[in-house]
């Protein structure tokens, strides 16, 4: 719904970018004719462009990209569950909270995609293992549950075995939705009557050995997803358009935008986050009960001081930190992981880093773009490599980490040093100044940079 709501901030981006083509229009007379001639800001167009309808304008290359990033940010990020209801707060400070919380994900998303894609590839690769877990753990209690009722039957009654109920062995298998449903919080500890805390995935582990929980049905997960699908198929139409266009640009030899690189680049990294996200429920209103007497015990959570929880944060290890008794909801860009020391940690982070050079290879097609100053241009190509280079450079610790290969002191020794102290804050200086060359550039464009491509005479048609 908030792509409807998107053109309210269209008069901003005006003020600040200038106005749109029919407002700028002059008119001259050389001849007994009236030419309608399209000013464009500090460019000498009117040779490229002498008809609105053969022309673009700065207005709509902005909003076409904000457009895009936006719905393809919204569209792909998968939320965890938020806390449920509890006596004393209204419905309206819910609402509050829950966009408050989509904001924070969307922001960090715009920030730091390569960061929120790591986070989407551990949920994955743990939702997998938590799948597998619970559902072996169900055949284990399927096992003993068969195993007593034959015992049972054979001293008590006599009956055979196929004649025996069994509980357990109607219950559905959990698979990798279920898993994806576990850790983003779908289940919650509840006790007389009021919400608790989250349940971790070895909770539910231990649950569904002792046979106290039972998986509900893909179906039910499916029905308590609100992901709408009228908004995801806008989301999917304007992204297709604005790659195609941008595609159709190159094809034409008409210039493309810096800005519209930066576009094409949250494209490419916004759909691995949705691939990702495949299995995981989307928009979960709140988590299901669980009521049960007791509790099995999950042990200590270690105490970090707030620099190692901020390295921690950054390589991914965060989830390790989460005292789950003492939330009311798992934290947003909680994994499912309870072990920082977990490969499936350091393999959503080589996945990451690989795709963050990908993201960084699409802002390097700018290389030999128009800039208005060679310093911005100088500044955007270091700026394009370093994104490239950096996470290579990442890399390097977490495949030594992976391997296994070093002791432990000299894997973090190295770990702190290139990545959190060095690497990192090179990253996002980096992408800082991209972000802001997008928009700068705009000052000053190629006079092609205003014509559009005439679709009516690349479609086949009958005249």
């Amino acid at each position: 719904m908030l792509l409807f709501l998107l053109p309210v901030c269209a008069p901003l981006v005006q003020s600040v970018f200038g106005s749109p083509a029919s407002d700028i229009l002059t008119a001259s007379t050389p001849t007994n004719s009236t030419i309608l001639e399209f000013g464009l800001a500090s460019t000498s167009a009117f040779d490229t462009c002498t008809d609105i309808s053969l022309c673009r304008t700065q207005y709509t290359i902005v909003w076409s990209s904000l457009i895009t990033i936006f719905a393809c940010v919204w569209t792909a990020v998968h939320r965890n569950v938020p806390e449920p209801a509890r006596e004393g707060k209204s419905q309206f400070w819910r609402v509050v909270g829950r966009v408050l919380e989509a904001a924070k994900i969307v922001v960090v998303t715009v920030l730091a995609p390569e960061w929120v894609l790591a986070w989407a590839l551990r949920q994955r690769l743990n939702a997998r293992e938590v799948g597998r877990k619970l559902e072996n753990a169900r055949v284990e209690a399927k096992g003993e549950w068969d195993a007593t009722q034959k015992e049972l039957n054979d001293m008590m009654l006599g009956r055979r075995e196929e004649e025996a109920p069994s509980l357990t062995s109607t219950s559905a298998e959990w698979t990798a939705r279920h898993g994806f449903f576990v850790t983003m919080g779908g289940f919650h500890y509840y006790r007389d009557g009021k919400p608790r805390h989250p349940l971790s995935p070895e909770d539910i582990v231990s649950l569904v050995k002792s046979g106290d929980l039972v998986p509900p049905t893909d179906e039910e997960i499916r029905n308590l997803s609100q992901s709408d699908m009228l908004s995801k198929m806008l989301a999917v139409v304007q992204t297709l358009w604005f790659v195609v266009q941008v595609i159709a640009r190159r094809i034409e030899g008409f210039p493309v935008t810096q800005l519209e690189i930066m576009t094409l680049a949250y494209t490419t990294i916004t759909v691995a986050m949705y691939v990702a996200w495949w299995d995981k429920p989307q928009n979960v209103g709140g988590p299901l009960r669980v009521a049960v007497k007791q509790l099995p015990w999950s042990g200590l959570v270690e105490e970090m001081e707030w620099y190692g929880r901020i390295f921690y944060v950054i390589a991914g290890w965060q989830d390790g930190l989460v005292d789950m008794r003492k939330k009311r909801r798992v934290p947003t860009f909680y994994g499912g992981n309870s072990s920082y020391n977990d490969n499936n940690v350091l393999r959503a982070d080589v996945l990451a880093l690989f795709s963050a050079m990908v993201f960084g290879a699409v802002h390097c097609a700018a290389w030999n773009y128009a800039f208005p100053s060679h310093s911005e241009k100088s500044i955007w190509r270091i700026s394009s490599l370093a994104i490239v280079v950096l996470p290579a450079a990442m890399l390097v610790p977490v495949l030594v980490m992976l391997a296994d290969k070093l002791p432990d002191w000299v894997i973090l020794e190295t770990a702190l040093s290139v990545m959190f102290a060095l690497c990192a804050p090179l990253y996002v200086a980096a992408r800082f100044l991209l972000l802001a060359l997008s928009f700068s550039t705009l000052r000053s464009l190629p006079p092609d940079a205003y014509r559009d491509v005439q679709w009516t005479l690349r479609i086949p048609h009958f005249t």
